[in-house]
This record gives C-alpha cells, sequence and structure tokens, in this order.
C-alpha cells in the first residue's frame, strides 16, 4: 500500500508528467452509470445517449473564465460535428447559482443541455476535481478519454478525440492532432522531442494499447535515453499487461534518473 510521503510523490508526479494535467479518477475503459439528471430548464434527462456512438460531457463552473472559453469552444465543435452520431450535454454543481448558468450558456452559444449535478453525485463518481474537463464516453458507455482544457487548438484536440471513437480518425491521425509534428530546429531538445512520445504513450496505455505505448516509450528514449518519464510510463504499460517483473525494471531505471521518478497510481496497483 501507498502511504505518507509516497503517496504525495505520487500525485506530485502523476500531476506533472500528465499531458492533461489532472484526468478523471474513473479508469479509462469502466462504464459510465447513465443516470437521469434535472436539467438546467426544469425537466430530466439522461446523461448518455445509445443511440450516440461518441458521448461528451463538459464539466463546467460559470464563474470561471477557462470554462466559459472551453464553452465557447465546445459550441463550435457542436456545430462542426452537427449531423454527427454525438450526444452533448453540459454539466455543472447544483451549488451554482441557476440564473449565473444561464448567463454563461447564452454567452457561450452551446446548444447542448446543461445537466444539474444534485449533490456533486456525479462529480464524486468520476473523480472530477479541475475545471474544465471534457470526459468522452463510446456508445456502450465505456470510459474512453478525458481532455483538460487547454488555450490553444482545445476544440481541435476535443474533435479528434471524438472523430477517432466514432470511426472517423485511425491512431495515426489521432496523433497527428495531438502530438503534431514540428521541423527540426538547430539546438532543439531532444527531452522535449521525447516527451511527445511519452506522452502519446500514456494516451495509449488509457486506450488499452500497451503494446504500442511500449514502443512510443522505445522511441522517446531513443531519442533522450535520460527521460525518466520514458521508463516510468513504460512501466506502467508492462503493469497493463500483467508483467510486473519488467514494469518494475522500468520503474527503478526511472528512479534511478531521478528520484522522484514513479509509477502511476493504476500501475502501482496492478504491480504493488
Amino acid at each position: 500500500m501507498i502511504t505518507g510521503n509516497r503517496s504525495l510523490l505520487l500525485l506530485v508526479a502523476a500531476v506533472a508528467l500528465s499531458p492533461l494535467g489532472v484526468r478523471a479518477h474513473a479508469e479509462v475503459g469502466s462504464t459510465i452509470d447513465n443516470v437521469e439528471l434535472k436539467t438546467l430548464a426544469g425537466g430530466r434527462e439522461k446523461l448518455l445517449s445509445n443511440k450516440a456512438r461518441a458521448n461528451v460531457m463538459i464539466f463546467f463552473r460559470p464563474n470561471q473564465d477557462r470554462s466559459v472559453e472551453a464553452l465557447r469552444q465546445m459550441a463550435q465543435c457542436e456545430k462542426d460535428l452537427a449531423g454527427k452520431p454525438v450526444h452533448w450535454v453540459a454539466i455543472v454543481s447544483a451549488t451554482e447559482p441557476a440564473e449565473g448558468v444561464r448567463t454563461v450558456v447564452q454567452q457561450t452559444g452551446i446548444a447542448m443541455p446543461v445537466l444539474v449535478d444534485e449533490g456533486d453525485a456525479l462529480y464524486d463518481k468520476l473523480g472530477v476535481r479541475l475545471h474544465p474537463l471534457v470526459v468522452i464516453a463510446d456508445g456502450k458507455f465505456k470510459l474512453v478519454a478525458t481532455e483538460m482544457y487547454r488555450q490553444i487548438e482545445f476544440c481541435d484536440m476535443v474533435r479528434a478525440r471524438i472523430r477517432f471513437v466514432i470511426g472517423e480518425l485511425d491512431e495515426a491521425g489521432l496523433d497527428k492532432v495531438l502530438n503534431p509534428a514540428r521541423s527540426a530546429l538547430p539546438g532543439e531538445d531532444l527531452a522535449k522531442k521525447a516527451m511527445r512520445d511519452v506522452n502519446m504513450a500514456r494516451k495509449l496505455i488509457d486506450l488499452d494499447q500497451a503494446d504500442k505505448a511500449i514502443e512510443r516509450c522505445q522511441r522517446a528514449l531513443e531519442l533522450s535515453p535520460t527521460v525518466a518519464a520514458a521508463y516510468s510510463v513504460m512501466g506502467d504499460a508492462y503493469a497493463k499487461q500483467g508483467d510486473c517483473a519488467k514494469a518494475k525494471q522500468q520503474w527503478q531505471a526511472a528512479q534511478k534518473l531521478d528520484v522522484k521518478a514513479t509509477a502511476s497510481a493504476d500501475g502501482q496497483k496492478r504491480c504493488p
């Protein structure tokens, strides 16, 4: 069991290394309950739709600039994907004043229904702590991906993930959007280039593609053999495969390079 300072190091490392900042605590691949929630308009509506191939949930706060900008971009994404098998909802805590929420909805132009999370039950179920956060599930209500807000090309990132879920984009196409290639420049930091492969490896682990995640980490180490995160994430990938011996070898290699490097919470759970 991980306790005390070990838990703190794990949390710090997860936040520092994750491209998403903080992810929903619910694991990718877990089933999201199709609960019925009150709508801002006064009715009730199901969280998810089994007629959609992608279910998109946007958690936001009406008094937060980042959330307002995220909703503006999601309004554009809604328009871009109009007619596609995508079900959209925005989710707000019941503690937020309804009038403030209505104002933000009008300002941002989202067409999706706004669901009110009574008692923050859904927030707690998914472990949502930071806003805004986009959570994407497939047509079988399996959690596929999460995306934290970023100032640059947020709609592009979310749209690519949705297109991947509905089958319009393959893995290479998704990777191209999430990790756009850049021309090498004189003096470019190879460690930063390697981290792009490490970040993609994390996403591949979430998509249950541990073998491809290992290949990404190996490519990262070819670019820069001293990137501790590549060893850490490769260990997580081996843990996902159930190969704890190799997982622990990679985690040990990571800690030799950086004493703060550690396994993910899921990796530690699989290979304690």
